[in-house]
């Protein structure tokens, strides 16, 4: 008898299968920071990311201990709120603000097609989720390379303001903005300020996004970094602040996309701001870009796989596990997965496309707390008939 092609074993078969494993918690901060270190180890390229996750490395980027550079202060400072892993990114001092800050912003090696300066964000080993480049982010043309990149790698940006005036800064914050600018997630900080130099033996002043990052990466990524006391020793410039007072200066600066590092009641030193320069809460965009990084780091396995409903049912149901995941840790108050009823149509399908809604909610960051204190006659009328009361019953 020739081979059976029909036959395909007199026994029995086992085969196992796994649901889609679960995406996993939210993450952790990344920073990235971009500038000049002159006295950088010989170890450390040009326009390459290092790793920079506690003291032991800051030799680094300072191997003399001379603290020279736009870098060092903002690691040092930045370690000093919080454990977070710091990625730097060291370009070539040119000896001028004009050479370095185009070094900071960088962009293509024409020749290498290597990233330069903001650019080479993107080659991090992890994903930053914060980026900065202090001493030279109170220009526009640094804020928008941050702000493109900041969008590109899902991250939000601290800027500087440029610690002169109030009304210097309302200006620069009003060319900030509009369609395509991605300053959406710029959180910008105004003044400068001073803090303690071991190798000055002294004060020296320093940009405000020094401290400002080390307060972002203090909280979770959807909460506000207002409020955060920040380890300073002055300002270069007297901002006031009043928990009562609408018309303070650092009211106004709120009002117009600035935060403000201001003396509060508490005592010391506070960033005073939740919003990014565009009046959005940074709260909600570190959330969204949360949800978003998640999404598109979990998604790239399954490109190419047979659009089944079972298939489809597995990505909802893994959604939807993140989705209580987050409702459950108190991320979102809310939310639900579904297929979107009307993209969802034959011809797309036909294309490969499909379309899934992740609807959430927002939790807000406690902006202004609104106290009714009322005197009421109804207390003082039911004391007095009660102590009548009782007298008249003695």
């Amino acid at each position: 008898m020739p081979l059976n092609p029909a036959f395909e074993h007199n026994g029995i078969s086992i085969i196992t299968s796994e649901p889609f494993p679960p995406l996993g918690p939210p993450g952790e901060d990344v920073v990235c920071l971009i500038g000049t270190a002159p006295d950088k180890h010989a170890s450390v390229q040009y326009n390459v990311p290092i790793r920079v996750a506690n003291p032991g490395h800051w030799q680094l980027i300072d191997s003399t201990g001379d603290e020279r550079g736009s870098l060092i202060h903002c690691v040092m400072k930045t370690h000093e709120k919080t454990q977070v892993a710091i990625y730097v990114i060291v370009v070539e001092d040119g000896g001028d603000f004009a050479t370095n800050k185009s070094r900071v912003v960088g962009g293509r090696d024409p020749a290498t097609n290597q990233r330069l300066g903001i650019a080479a964000a993107r080659e991090c080993q992890e994903r930053p989720t914060i980026i900065a480049a202090p001493g030279f982010s109170h220009e526009k043309a640094v804020i928008d390379a941050l702000a493109g990149v900041g969008a590109a790698l899902r991250a939000r940006v601290v800027a500087d303001g440029l610690s002169t005036t109030t009304g210097e800064q309302i200006e620069l914050l009003d060319t900030l903005g509009g369609e395509g600018s991605n300053h959406e997630r710029v959180y910008m900080v105004d003044p400068a300020v001073s803090i303690y130099s071991r190798k000055a033996k002294g004060d020296i002043l320093v940009p405000g996004s020094v401290v400002a990052v080390g307060a972002l990466a203090a909280v979770k990524q959807w909460e506000s970094p207002g409020n955060q006391s920040v380890p300073i020793n002055g300002t270069a410039r007297t901002i006031e602040y009043n928990i009562l007072d609408k018309t303070s200066e650092a009211d106004l600066l709120n009002r117009h996309g600035c935060a403000a590092i201001c003396h509060t009641s508490m005592g010391g030193w506070s960033l005073i701001g939740n919003r990014s320069v565009t009046g959005k809460f940074i709260s909600y965009v570190g959330l969204e870009d949360t949800i978003c990084r998640k999404l598109e780091l979990s998604s790239q396995e399954y490109m190419g796989k047979q659009m089944t409903k079972s298939f489809w049912d597995q990505v909802i149901r893994r959604l939807n596990s993140f989705l209580r995941d987050l409702i459950a840790a108190e991320i979102i108050p809310g939310g639900e997965i579904y297929l979107h009823p009307t993209l969802n149509t034959a011809s797309r399908y036909q294309n490969g496309s499909w379309y899934i809604v992740f609807d959430y909610g927002r939790y807000a960051p406690n902006e202004h707390m609104v106290y009714h204190v009322n005197a009421k006659e109804r207390y003082v009328e039911a004391y007095l008939e009660s102590v009548l009361g009782e007298q008249a019953n003695g």
